[in-house]
């Protein structure tokens, strides 16, 4: 059996991995903190009816802890006694090494009965925002147990994995494991190994590297049509959703509300970032429906695509005639006569800008170009671009020429 399951890990340096052996008449767990140099505490728990006995290891380096040693051959740093009336065949013993390996041994003998204790709780990092992939294999299958091997292939921030042991039978959760890798780009993997006792043919392994190991989400809106006219769009509304244990939490778009593009799907991605740094991603549809322009009208009579360039104007004046600027604008068909479109006329030299409102005439829009706006001398002679700055945000333009 082989499973592989993508995953997304936390930004912490330390591994820690947390087993319970869980059966009806006992329960003995143990918990493993180390960092790669092996340097770290461990701890053992066995609870029964009559009681609880729980030993921890100082931080120190290579730290081991049993209760009811078994292993004759090994010295171990912290030992401990069984609790009152439990089963001489129970014990737990653990071993914890360099580079993340773990040798854990565990049995729960028979005769305890009406255990209440609560299991140790696995611990879930509080954020994750890498990712790497986890390979479980069974590497031991005996008739009583199974041994596997895992291995972490890191990412550089890491990886978290949360492996479980279900009794096929019973639906009861014989081990509860969590990896968590360290903080290491040189790709080097997080492995070690671990037994479950019973039925081989009744366990079923699960590798959960979601739920567990990323406890916040962000949730978009729907796809959303902005009428035109209603202004440039200065938020979504609604926003998108950010939930979770990590927060406070930041939202940002890409493209910013600000920057939608008329006319065309905008596909938005709303990204929420927690307090770890660690960012979870959505996406939705905007689509803004511009204002219709068709132009200006005569004596200009073009715009935008007919509306010439610097080199090439559209339409040359005498200076000193006034030159009407007329164009109306239309949503769904219907007149818009609200909002403030504005006038920007700049000289292709860049020596002269001027800005003003346009006036509603008729369900048209006019500004007339005259003497107090392009002078009479002959400074003012050139090619100018005259834009027309609709309530939407879109402009649209057509080159002009004055001439003495």
């Amino acid at each position: 059996m082989k499973t592989t399951s993508r995953l997304i890990p936390p930004t912490i340096a330390l591994l820690t991995l947390l087993l319970i052996n869980s059966s009806q008449p006992a329960r003995a767990g143990w918990s493993v903190n180390v960092g790669l140099n092996g340097s770290g505490t461990v701890q053992v728990k066995i609870s029964n009816a009559c009681g609880t006995n729980t030993i921890k290891t100082p931080f120190m380096a290579f730290p081991s802890a049993a209760i009811n040693r078994q292993s004759n051959n090994i010295v171990f740093s912290t030992n401990g006694l069984l609790p009152a009336c439990a089963s001489s065949q129970t014990y737990v013993q653990v071993q914890a090494t360099n580079n993340y390996k773990t040798t854990i041994k565990s049995f729960t003998g028979p005769g305890d009965a009406n255990d209440n204790d609560d299991l140790l709780q696995f611990v879930i990092p509080r954020s994750a925002c890498a990712s790497g992939d986890v390979d479980v294999i069974p590497i031991m299958v005996t008739n009583n147990a199974v041994t596997f091997h895992y291995i972490a292939r890191l990412s550089d921030e890491g990886t978290a994995i949360l492996l479980r042991v279900i009794d096929a039978t019973t639906g009861q959760e014989r081990y509860v494991v969590l990896v968590t890798g360290p903080y290491d780009n040189t790709g080097q993997p997080c492995e070690g190994t671990f037994t479950v006792f019973g039925d081989p043919t009744k366990l079923n392994l699960l590798v959960d590297g979601n739920t567990s190991t990323l406890p916040f989400s962000i949730a978009c809106p729907g796809d959303m049509v902005i009428p035109c006219g209603s202004g440039p769009l200065t938020a979504y509304n609604p926003p998108a959703v950010p939930s979770g244990v990590t927060g406070p939490f930041s939202v940002t778009y890409n493209p910013p509300p600000n920057q939608i593009v008329l006319g065309v799907t905008n596909t938005v991605t709303a990204t929420a970032t927690d307090t770890n740094g660690c960012t979870v991603s959505c996406q939705f549809n905007v689509f803004v429906q511009p204002i219709t322009f068709t132009g200006f009208y005569s004596p200009i009579a073009g715009a935008d695509a007919t509306g010439g360039s610097c080199q090439v104007p559209l339409r040359t004046f005498k200076l000193g005639n006034v030159v009407p600027v007329k164009f109306d604008m239309s949503c769904n068909g219907a007149p818009v006569t609200s909002g403030s479109p504005t006038i920007t006329i700049q000289s292709c030299t860049g020596n002269f800008l001027f800005n003003g409102p346009f006036q509603l005439i008729n369900n048209q829009w006019h500004f007339n170009i005259d003497s107090t706006v392009i002078g009479t001398g002959g400074n003012f002679a050139g090619v100018y671009r005259v834009t027309a700055n609709l309530p939407d945000g879109s402009q649209h333009s057509a080159y002009i020429q004055y001439k003495r």
